[in-house]
């Protein structure tokens, strides 16, 4: 049951940086075919919210390819066209960066349990109810709740028979799926 159902396009229906689950590589995924009926890609969805909710930001106006591109290229790893031919790229900082030998990110270089989120390295000071987050380790209650002003709620349930929205149409998944609906 739903207020609002988006078919969103699967990995082959749209272009995509991805990276990869416990390892440090990147890599482009080409579109491969146009998606069927109304489905929508993610980035096309925040396109026409941005449009409606009159947001502005450079990646409303971007193609997925250039918003890629530009992603690439502000973090300092090269540009969609050197990634494509590479095919994927180990990011993986040095050894000595990435097992913390010098320090972390503090100007103390001690790791700290207590975070401060008003100040580098999180400074994520106006973003958000930052304020009402817990500095120690814990779990934060942060659930929209629908109310008479906002009757209505995003609800991004996962299906419990899929990895993920690139199998779900693959034999084995409808049979788990028919077995999960017993």
């Amino acid at each position: 049951m739903a207020d609002i159902v988006l078919p969103a396009t699967m990995f082959m229906e749209h272009d995509d940086l991805y990276y990869g689950g416990g390892h440090q590589h990147i890599s482009v995924g080409a579109k491969l075919i146009d998606p069927p009926g109304e489905c929508r890609s993610n980035h096309e969805v925040l396109q026409g919210l941005g449009r409606r909710l009159n947001a502005v930001h450079p990646g409303f106006e971007m193609s997925p390819r250039e918003l890629i591109d530009a992603t690439l290229k502000k973090s300092g790893h090269g540009d969609i066209e050197t990634l494509e031919a590479d095919l994927w790229r180990d990011i993986q900082p040095d050894f000595r960066t990435s097992h913390y030998l010098d320090g972390f990110a503090h100007a103390d270089k001690k790791f700290h349990f207590k975070a401060d989120w008003a100040h580098p390295p999180f400074g994520i000071a106006g973003m958000g109810p930052w304020e009402k987050m817990p500095s120690l380790p814990d779990h934060w209650t942060i659930i929209e709740e629908a109310d008479e002003a906002h009757p209505f709620r995003l609800a991004t349930s996962p299906s419990r028979s899929f990895l993920n929205t690139s199998f779900n149409e693959t034999p084995s998944s409808h049979g788990a799926r028919r077995r999960a609906d017993r």
